[in-house]
């Protein structure tokens, strides 16, 4: 589901649609949809890890992103 709300998020068409829709109808606003970042922290040291990590750089222990729904 998280991913096909990303997609949704991307489209034009959408982000138009919405923005009309929380105007009011007026011309020439445009929403911003804000984007949740993901912080994917070490299961053993509780250290924040960069998104493309795969190993912990304090402990060595394998970097696990959290499941999306």
């Amino acid at each position: 589901m998280q991913k096909r709300m990303q997609e949704l998020q991307k489209n034009e068409d959408f982000s138009s649609a919405f923005s009309k829709i929380v105007s009011g109808g007026k011309s020439h606003y445009k929403a911003v949809i804000e984007k949740k970042q993901i912080v994917i922290q070490c299961k053993s040291c509780y250290t924040v890890l960069e998104n493309h990590m795969k190993y912990c750089f304090e402990c060595g222990n394998k970097a696990e992103k959290p499941i999306q729904e």
